[in-house]
């Protein structure tokens, strides 16, 4: 008798101090976001296993109600924080809100103050005796009221948690079911033990819940060293993963397709169930820009642009290792965040720099810069460059008798047509003003007298109706120069010869073309 009340003693002590030992490993050493329910479930079962085990070693009533007092302050937490767990882990965490836990908590501890207090009401043991049937002594109670309500709570707490983990498995990618099936087979073990005892198939009527529980120990210790069980929740992965609002792929070593998340299979249809597996740069063909990021010598990131409805948008793609616990890289995502706002906001405040905001010609800083680069490359090849200064007539006329916004939009209109008379390759300026400047790379000073003489006809053959008033005859005043065979000169210089040209045109009488003298061919 005393031989068998001591090895389940002996059992139940040594089975809470590694459930104890567990929690503060775990505590000390896997902070997450589940450790904090994860170790209060532990320390509540240890606190049953080692009450229950001093109620087998008591054999009087006393003794054996003073224990059951100390295991019911672990019993009332196991629902609380299993459900927890379950939540967290099954990744519904808001099911789970503060009145909830609140009446949970409160109802808990209710259940220990009339627990300690039924002598005076026998709310929950209606009376106790003790068993001697057995190999040893029981304490046998006549249960109240109270008891079958912490019953029905304790066994709906278990059950929701239970179908939540099992829902968590169904779900759970196949890298991570081993941790759903794992937490799954914790929540099943206690409940048996807990249904022998409840159904009266337990040995000698021992209550074989905390027998349950303390192997919990052992496949949670399972659990955390083999199966990272509170490194990653795996339903909290994939709600991450399918939930993000930025599309990723994840790769192997040879660029193969993995994975990829729901938003990045609406970015590149291609990514179906059948591209894992696939070379990536068959989905991204199309996208040079992003191919050159699986280089390990590339940089880490680019922007490339994608039609979606008929919208073009912007996207910035960045290639990101992903390393294991002992940081050895095992695989590598690539990510593509929406930078729609962010680019077209970047190339407008770009234009605006350097793009004249009325007419939408180049501004004279952004002129200047575009005229050095052509200088250099004409240096280089050797070839010709051609630059004209014009100057609208009377503009000033314009603006006293119809005021400044007749101005603007004769400003508007001239550099509309100046722009309709250029070839591709050919820069328009705003110089400042009523002025505009023109740069033409490859072109000889006699063909940029040819082009300056089509643009005045152009500007000057149709009129410009202003409101209701009489319509305004546009017209101006050419300099052009040229150089044959770019060698020293700098843009500058072209500057103030062209400029020189057109006071020279405005005192032969304006809307005419004058060249440059000593820039410009000799037959000009």
């Amino acid at each position: 008798m005393w031989s068998t009340n001591v090895t389940y003693t002996a059992i139940l002590v040594a089975g809470s101090i590694i459930l104890l030992m567990l929690a503060l490993y775990t505590w000390f050493r896997r902070r997450t976001s589940i450790t904090f329910p994860f170790v209060g479930l532990l320390a509540g079962a240890a606190l049953y296993a080692f009450g229950y085990a001093w109620e087998l070693a008591s054999t009087r009533i006393e003794g054996m109600l003073t224990w059951t007092r100390v295991e019911y302050l672990g019993i009332v937490v196991i629902p609380i924080f299993w459900l927890m767990i379950a939540t967290l882990f099954a990744g519904r965490s808001r099911w789970l809100s503060k009145p909830i836990l609140a009446a949970m908590v409160g109802f808990s501890a209710l259940t220990v103050v009339i627990i300690w207090t039924n002598p005076l009401h026998h709310l929950y043991h209606r009376s106790l005796s003790l068993s001697t049937a057995g190999p040893f002594p029981l304490l046998l109670t006549e249960k109240g009221v109270w008891f079958w309500m912490f019953q029905i709570y304790v066994n709906l707490a278990l059950a929701i948690g239970t179908m939540m983990l099992i829902s968590a498995l169904i779900r759970s990618s196949a890298a991570y079911r081993k941790q759903a099936a794992l937490m799954v087979c914790g929540a099943l073990i206690p409940w048996l033990g807990y249904a022998a005892y409840a159904f009266g198939i337990s040995p000698y009527g021992l209550d074989t819940g905390p027998f349950g529980l303390i192997l919990i120990g052992p496949l949670f210790a399972l659990g955390l060293f083999r199966f990272r069980l509170l490194d990653l929740v795996p339903v909290a992965r994939d709600a991450v993963f399918l939930g993000m609002t930025e599309g990723v792929i994840v790769l192997d070593d040879a660029n193969r397709v993995i994975d990829c998340n729901p938003a990045a299979r609406r970015l590149f249809p291609g990514l179906g169930s059948n591209a894992v597996g696939h070379p990536i740069s068959e989905v991204l063909k199309r996208y040079p820009a992003a191919c050159g990021l699986l280089n390990r010598s590339a940089e880490p990131g680019a922007e490339i642009g994608i039609e979606i409805d008929g919208r073009l948008r912007y996207y910035q793609v960045r290639l990101s290792p992903i390393r294991n616990r002992r940081g050895r890289v095992i695989c590598r995502a690539l990510s593509f965040g929406d930078s729609t706002e962010q680019t077209v906001l970047r190339k407008r405040l770009s234009s605006l720099a350097s793009t004249d905001e009325l007419t939408g010609a180049a501004n004279r800083r952004a002129f200047l810069e575009q005229g050095r680069r052509e200088i250099a490359r004409a240096k280089r090849s050797g070839h010709a460059l051609s630059l004209i200064i014009i100057d609208l007539d009377h503009f000033k006329a314009i603006n006293d008798r119809w005021g400044h916004a007749a101005g603007d939009a004769a400003l508007v209109e001239a550099c509309r047509r100046f722009k309709s008379g250029l070839r591709a390759g050919d820069t328009l300026g705003r110089h400042g003003g009523e002025e505009f400047a023109i740069l033409l790379p490859e072109t000889p000073p006699d063909q940029a007298v040819q082009a300056a003489e089509r643009l005045r006809a152009a500007l000057a053959s149709e009129s410009l109706p202003i409101g209701e008033a009489k319509p305004v005859n546009l017209t101006a005043s050419f300099g052009v120069a040229g150089i044959a065979r770019v060698s020293e000169e700098t843009i500058e210089i072209l500057v103030r010869a062209a400029d020189q040209a057109m006071y020279d045109a405005k005192a032969a009488g304006r809307d005419c073309v004058r060249a440059a003298d000593g820039i410009v061919s000799p037959a000009f």
